[in-house]
């Protein structure tokens, strides 16, 4: 099996690197070695990665009414994703990735995310979202989670206290 990490690859990572306690690309590839990637079939693969130590810190939390939730725009990225303020991410021996079938070529796979974790649903705004029933998960699951919010993946200015997405919860009432 061929992994790629193409341009794009490389530049959606810069705002997961630092929680990686190796950083993005030596985890990828002390999870390689392992061979796990040999069996993939599917058009996407989503694969969950445990780990024999801690690899990073979750950013991803659950959130309460009492939070201070904000929407911002991460570093390299179009979309809004909601945010949490004054909380602290978890160490994680968990690492989600996230790989597409390079249509073009036989056995190869273009890794598109990898992230310190657990599972998640893509974001509300993601135009990759295929049917009714994804975008629903997709707004249950980040009325309900958050991202701890920090400065430096944030792009400047995109900051908001409501949700501009919030059209899209109309849609299922």
């Amino acid at each position: 099996m061929n992994i790629i990490i193409d341009e794009r690859t490389e530049s959606h990572m810069l705002c997961h690197d630092d929680d990686f306690f190796k950083g993005w690309k030596a985890t990828f590839e002390m999870i390689e070695a392992k061979g796990i990637f040999n069996n993939f079939k599917e058009p996407v693969e989503r694969l969950e990665v445990v780990c024999d130590e801690p690899i990073g810190y979750c950013s991803l939390v659950e959130t309460t009414a009492e939070d201070e939730v904000v929407y911002a725009k991460r570093l390299e990225r179009e979309l809004y994703t909601r945010f949490v303020k004054g909380r602290k991410p978890k160490e994680v021996k968990q690492v989600m990735m996230v790989f597409r079938k390079v249509e073009e070529e036989q056995d190869t796979y273009r890794l598109i995310t990898m992230y310190p974790g657990f599972p998640s649903e893509k974001e509300p705004q993601d135009l990759n979202i295929a049917s009714k029933e994804e975008l629903m998960r997709s707004l249950d699951f980040w009325s309900k989670k958050a991202l701890i919010y920090n400065e430096q993946i944030i792009e400047v200015g995109s900051d908001k206290p409501y949700c501009p997405y919030r059209n899209l919860y109309y849609i299922f009432d």
